[in-house]
């Protein structure tokens, strides 16, 4: 039987250990916390200029100034470099949480759809390399980056699950939609949005309605409701 990645509900809070070179995980001082932080920081830097096959550890090691050697103090490799960096993103995509914890049918509901839209397109938009690179590894199943890629982004795609169950319960929803889909259907339309933000601005979209009218249809498909007019601006 085809083997499937974790459903969301049953991700695992942090990857089997069997799955990660135990260096990743050994305790470092302040000057090997540094020497790390520099390796990951070069490596994501060269993965945006080039393919993954084309970035040696010479050149990453070069751009981190340090020895070739030191390298494998930390890493077992430019893949172990991915995980650890994908894992960073773990922790700053579970920022987004601030602007999804409120209650979206509020009066300043649509303010947080805003807010969060803003936050998430910039922070999945900065690390697009690095996403694409981890639902790669995870759809070639090479070791725990299918658990890595459920748990990126868990935390946003059950906050609009919950969402959609209690508008389903208030009656603004349609029952017969399924929250969990409708739940991954939000994530997508980020995700989305993320990756093809300045594709979307060079066909001509500003800024403003790339963010408006997506936080819109998201408030539409979480809440069941319309979003406020804009508000004028004072002069109009």
């Amino acid at each position: 039987m085809a083997k499937t990645d974790p459903p969301f509900e049953d991700a695992p809070a942090r990857a089997a250990p069997s799955d990660i070179d135990p260096r990743s995980r050994l305790p470092l001082g302040p000057k090997g916390a540094r020497t790390r932080q520099r390796i990951m920081v070069a490596t994501e830097e060269l993965l945006r200029q080039r393919p993954l096959g084309d970035v040696p550890i010479t050149e990453i090691a070069r751009a981190a100034d340090i020895r070739q050697p030191n390298f494998y103090t930390y890493f077992a490799g430019v893949e172990d470099v991915i995980f650890a960096l994908g894992e960073e993103l773990v922790d700053l995509s579970e920022t987004l949480q601030v602007h999804l914890t409120p209650d979206w049918t509020d009066d300043d509901g649509f303010t947080h759809a805003l807010a969060f839209v803003e936050a998430a397109t910039r922070l999945w938009g900065e690390r697009h390399v690095l996403l694409t690179l981890v639902n790669t590894l995870a759809d070639s199943r090479r070791g725990a980056f299918a658990a890595l890629r459920v748990r990126q982004m868990r935390g946003v795609f059950k906050a609009f699950e919950r969402m959609v169950r209690q508008a389903q319960a208030a009656g603004e929803v349609d029952p017969y939609l399924n929250p969990r889909l409708v739940g991954y259907e939000c994530l997508g339309l980020v995700r989305s949005l993320s990756a093809r933000f300045d594709l979307l601005m060079d066909s001509g979209f500003t800024r403003h309605e790339l963010i408006d009218t997506s936080a819109r249809t998201l408030y539409r498909m979480a809440t069941g409701r319309n979003a406020p007019p804009p508000k004028r601006k004072a002069g109009d």
